[in-house]
């Protein structure tokens, strides 16, 4: 019986070698997919059986799972989950993972694929866009300031990419931001820079709001800010409880900050503000009080009394 030849490469080595060579995008896609494929040998027939993998994005991992229970295993084995995937992949394909509330991995892979493809167009579209003469001539006369010719060549080249560019925008249904005139998308109301002022306006006047009326919820708040959502509120109520709690003693239940510091963090309006709420309210909080060098935790019913909560 004839040998092999000798020096042959199996093909389980250069499948990774013609792999790599197409570029890092295409071997990260083949990864992702091999990942996706090989998701049973990754964690296992019990796992996989209730939980499914949508895909794998800008090294977010989505899975899907109809049962909150195997959800919640999940993030309990986030760690290990993502480190077996890494090491199946050979290398650090996600860092986080994420869970949808339905099972949408072929829309997810047209709309991915969608969006990949209006990508790659681009230059395309914006290579078959024509300028008129009095367009390119502006361009010329623009560039002519330049001495060097291969710069001005350069120059000039870019100048006229720029003008495609805008007239492509254009038809796209580009408008001018209405708060800064930066061009944006036609589905954008705002550009991001003014949509991030925006953001920081709202959380300022949902802070004052806060200051001045300690124990509102967001309903409350709402008719002072209709467009706070409850994320906002209470973000802004955990950076002023931080705020509060670093300048309040644990010893201390009387003074002004004390009191204002107990209605921010349990939403409690002046009338129903007790003793009793303010000292258990600042013994949950003892950890985020102002402490001095010798501080010693004391006992739970130094603070507060044997028996039930009281009322008043």
């Amino acid at each position: 019986m004839a040998k092999r030849t000798p020096g042959l490469e199996m093909a389980k080595s250069i499948l990774p070698k013609a792999i790599h060579a197409l570029g890092r995008k295409q071997e990260t896609e083949y990864y992702a997919h091999w990942v996706m494929w090989h998701w049973q040998e990754i964690v296992g027939e019990a796992v996989a059986r209730h939980v499914r993998p949508l895909s794998i994005r800008n090294r977010v991992l989505r899975l899907y799972t109809p049962d909150s229970v195997w959800a919640n295993e999940m993030r309990m084995m986030m760690p290990q989950v993502i480190g077996e995937v890494n090491r199946f992949a050979g290398g650090e394909m996600v860092k986080e993972i994420q869970f949808s509330r339905s099972f949408q991995a072929q829309e997810e892979r047209a709309e991915c694929s969608a969006r990949e493809a209006k990508e790659r167009d681009i230059g395309r579209a914006r290579a078959h866009i024509s300028l008129s003469a009095e367009t390119m001539e502006a361009v010329r006369s623009s560039c002519r300031v330049v001495e060097d010719e291969d710069l001005q060549a350069a120059v000039r080249c870019l100048y006229r990419k720029h003008k495609q560019m805008e007239a492509l925008r254009q038809e796209d249904g580009w408008h001018d931001c209405p708060s800064c005139g930066a061009r944006i998308e036609s589905e954008e109301c705002l550009c991001f820079a003014c949509r991030r002022k925006k953001r920081a306006a709202i959380r300022a006047a949902v802070r004052s709001v806060l200051r001045d009326m300690p124990w509102a919820r967001c309903k409350d708040v709402r008719a002072f800010v209709p467009e706070c959502t409850p994320k906002l509120v209470n973000e802004a109520r955990a950076l002023l409880v931080q705020q509060l709690a670093a300048e309040v003693k644990l010893e201390d239940d009387t003074s002004l900050s004390a009191k204002t510091l107990v209605m921010l963090y349990a939403c409690l309006p002046p009338d129903e503000l007790t003793e009793d709420a303010v000292r258990r309210t600042l013994y949950r909080l003892r950890f985020d009080l102002h402490r001095p060098k010798d501080y010693k935790a004391p006992k739970r019913y130094a603070i507060i009394p044997l028996g039930r909560k009281r009322n008043g």
